[in-house]
C-alpha cells in the first residue's frame, strides 16, 4: 500500500535538509509504577496496523510517497531502555523516515518509571499525535478491543484541501493577496546562542505548578486574553530586554496555528496528517510599558489575526506551490526561497489527563515537545497536563546554551 507524500510531509523534510530542525514530535510520561512491557509491545504493533501510514517508509524522487513495510518490521517500533541515560538518548534521537516505522516507543521499566513516544513530524502534527496517544492508551487498557476498526484508512484525505475547501474562492484570494505580511520572515534578530562548545541535542523543560498556571489563566481571562497570549507577552518582554532593543524596534515571533479550528473534527477522526499553519506576530518595543499594557497590545494583534482567517495565507501558498509546480520543482524552489524564523513559539495544547491511562496506571507527569532546533534557530514550546503548564526548548547546543535557556525560563516566570 502506498500513500501520497502531501505538501506538508515534504515541507517537514525540507526543514531537516535545510538544517532548521529534526522534524520530530515527542511525548514523555512518568509513572509511579511499571507498565507491562509485553502488553505495551503488542499494543504498539496493533496501533501501527490501525494507522497504516505509521507502518511505512518514505521514498523520495520524482513522485515522493510512503510505501508499506512488512508487518514483521513493526516490532522495531518498541524498545526498552536499561537506564535513564539510555532513555534520554532515545528521546532526543529521531525516527528515520527512510526506514520506518514512523513511530517509536521506549519504556524505562525501572525508577523513574517512564514512557517516551516520538513520531516523524512528516506524518502528523501535535493534535493527531495526541490522538494517537489516546488511541494507544485505549488499546492497552482494552477500551478499544479491535484495532482493526482503525482511524487511518488509505482512502482518507491527508491533504490541506480538507481545510481550504471550507473557504470560498473570494476569501482565499483575499487572504492570498492581502495577508502576505503574516507569513514567516527570517528576520535579523536572533536569540543569543553560543558559537562554540561541544553541541549535543537536549530538551530543557520548566514546569509551572497548578496554582501558578491557574493564576496565569485567570489573569488572562479577566482581560479577555488566552494563556497563550500571556506567555507570548512574557516572551516578547523578556526578548526586548535581552536584546536591548531601541524603543520603536519591531520584533517578530511566528506562532503555530491548528487549522482544525475551521473544521468540525478535533483530531483522530481521520488519517494522521499535518493541518498546522503559522502566522507571524510582531510587536514594537516599548521599554517603559507595564505588563498589562503589553498584553493588551498582544491581545489586540491576535484578535485582528483571528478576524482575518488566522493561518489561511500560509496554507494557500503551500498548496499552490506544490499543486502548480509539482513536487520536485516545488522542493527546489523552497530550498532557496523558504524563510525560517530565527525565533518562534508553539503551543502544542493540552494532554487530556482523563484519556491517558495504561491499564490502571495513570502518569504522574507528562509533557509534549517538538523538533530539536539547530542554531541559530530557537523555539519556545508550551504544553499542559493536569492543570500544569510546561515550557520547553529543544536545541542542538552547548552547556552554555543550556544556561542561557534556564535563565530565560527564570525571566519568563518573573514576568
Amino acid at each position: 500500500m502506498d500513500f501520497t507524500a502531501e505538501a506538508f510531509d515534504q515541507m517537514q523534510l525540507l526543514w531537516a535538509v535545510k538544517e532548521f530542525n529534526d522534524h520530530q514530535l515527542r511525548c514523555v510520561l512518568r509513572f509511579e509504577q511499571s507498565l507491562d512491557a509485553e502488553t505495551l509491545k503488542t499494543t504498539v504493533n496493533s496501533s501501527i496496523k490501525a494507522f497504516p501510514i505509521l507502518g511505512t517508509r518514505y521514498i523520495g524522487g520524482m513522485r515522493p510517497h510512503w510505501t508499506s513495510l512488512d508487518p514483521s518490521d513493526f516490532g522495531r517500533a518498541f524498545v526498552m531502555a536499561r537506564t535513564e541515560v539510555e532513555f534520554e538518548e532515545f528521546v532526543v534521537s529521531k525516527v528515520d523516515e527512510g526506514i520506518g516505522p514512523q513511530v517509536r516507543v521506549c519504556l524505562l521499566n525501572s525508577m523513574p518509571f517512564s514512557l517516551a513516544l516520538k513520531m516523524n513530524h512528516m506524518v502528523c502534527d501535535a493534535t493527531d499525535f495526541k490522538a494517537y496517544l489516546y488511541f494507544l492508551c485505549g488499546l492497552y487498557t482494552g477500551v478499544i478491543p479491535d484495532p482493526g476498526h482503525g482511524l487511518g484508512k488509505s482512502t482518507e484525505d491527508r491533504s490541506v484541501l480538507r481545510v481550504l475547501k471550507r473557504f470560498g474562492l473570494g476569501t482565499r484570494l483575499k487572504s492570498a493577496f492581502l495577508q502576505s505580511n503574516q507569513n514567516n520572515h527570517a528576520g535579523g534578530i536572533r536569540f543569543p546562542l553560543s558559537g562554540s562548545g561541544q553541541a549535543r541535542p537536549f530538551i530543557l523543560t520548566r514546569k509551572l505548578g497548578r496554582k501558578r498556571t491557574a493564576t496565569f489563566k485567570k489573569y488572562g481571562q479577566v482581560r479577555g486574553a488566552t494563556l497563550n497570549d500571556v506567555v507570548l507577552t512574557a516572551l516578547y518582554r523578556c526578548l526586548f530586554r535581552r536584546f536591548t532593543l531601541s524603543p520603536g524596534t519591531v520584533l517578530r515571533i511566528p506562532v503555530m496555528v491548528d487549522m482544525r479550528r475551521y473544521l468540525a473534527e478535533t483530531g483522530g477522526e481521520s488519517s494522521l496528517t499535518n493541518l498546522t499553519s503559522t502566522v507571524s506576530t510582531e510587536l514594537e518595543c516599548r521599554p517603559t510599558e507595564c505588563f498589562e499594557d503589553t498584553l493588551g497590545r498582544v491581545k489586540a494583534m491576535m484578535d485582528k489575526r483571528k478576524r482575518s482567517n488566522l493561518g489561511l495565507n500560509a496554507l494557500i501558498k503551500l498548496d499552490r506551490t506544490y499543486r502548480f509546480l509539482r513536487d520536485r520543482i516545488a522542493n527546489r524552489l523552497l530550498m532557496t526561497k523558504l524563510n525560517h524564523p530565527l525565533i518562534s513559539m508553539t503551543n502544542m495544547g493540552i494532554l487530556d489527563s482523563t484519556r491517558i491511562s495504561f491499564g490502571d496506571q495513570r502518569p504522574s507527569d507528562a509533557f509534549l515537545c517538538g523538533s530539536i532546533k539547530y542554531k541559530p534557530y530557537f523555539q519556545l514550546a508550551l504544553s499542559s497536563f493536569d492543570g500544569e503548564l510546561t515550557l520547553s526548548v529543544n536545541l542542538l547546543g552547548s552547556n552554555s546554551d543550556r544556561d542561557r535557556i534556564q535563565s530565560l525560563f527564570d525571566e519568563i516566570e518573573d514576568e
